[in-house]
């Protein structure tokens, strides 16, 4: 409860998009957020993943996600859980981040890299342009505030094997070769 409040608040004074904290209960270790409408990148991919293309909506939302990811590090905040149901997008294609627990303090920024991409991964057989174009829009977006350094960590094979569970392996390493490549 205190890392999800401290992050919250932090991120939020900074003008990153997370749900307002309306109030909370030390006894019962709850926090009330406001509603966040939209719907999960997750939902969007699983769309995406049907496609040939990636549509401006994913796109865009694959772009402010990597921004979003790069501003948080910026703030020496690693966000720990980053999985594409964690980022609410809204009609317009901005994204909201939720559920921070996890978030720490100068953690493992290339674990939230990785968790985002491998993870979004798991939803593609064949690695297609669809794939492609959100994987792209992803790195353009973190590269814009963010370090390559970063992404080639992300590329690590040691998160490429936590992944390899979820992910066919031709789609870790495509997202791996274009991690290494940014």
């Amino acid at each position: 409860m205190e890392a999800e409040y401290a992050f919250n608040y932090l991120l939020s004074r900074r003008g990153l998009r997370v749900p307002e904290i309306l109030g909370a209960d030390t006894k019962s270790r709850s926090i009330l957020f406001s509603y966040i409408p939209g719907d999960g990148l997750s939902t969007l991919l699983i769309k995406l993943a049907q496609s040939s293309q990636t549509g401006q909506r994913e796109k865009e939302a694959a772009r402010t996600a990597g921004l979003l990811m790069a501003s948080a590090h910026e703030l020496e905040a690693a966000l720990g859980d980053t999985k594409p149901e964690n980022f609410i997008v809204d009609r317009d294609g901005k994204v909201t981040l939720v559920d921070l627990e996890q978030a720490r303090y100068k953690g493992d920024y290339g674990w939230d890299v990785a968790e985002f991409l491998f993870y979004s991964g798991h939803y593609w057989l064949p690695f297609n342009n669809a794939l492609l174009g959100y994987v792209e829009a992803f790195i353009g977006g973190y590269l814009e505030k963010g370090s390559s350094k970063v992404l080639r960590k992300a590329a690590s094979p040691r998160y490429v094997r936590v992944f390899s569970v979820w992910t066919p392996p031709n789609i870790l390493h495509n997202i791996r070769k274009r991690l290494l490549e940014a």
